[in-house]
């Protein structure tokens, strides 16, 4: 019993995991083709956001 639990939160984990890794390349997509969010403070992006955007 004790190893079908590990295995499913195991298994959770990795789904999670890479739900997030998933929302956050998305996030990043969507601010390297839009202006600033903020109105007095502009971070600048990494360079490897640079080949996700569109123009």
């Amino acid at each position: 019993m004790k190893a079908i639990l590990k295995k499913f939160i195991s298994n959770a984990n990795i789904k999670m995991l890479s739900s997030f890794a998933t929302f956050a390349l998305v996030i990043t997509t969507v601010a390297s083709n839009q202006r600033c969010w903020y109105v007095l403070h502009e971070e600048k992006l990494p360079e490897n956001a640079k080949k996700l955007r569109k123009f």
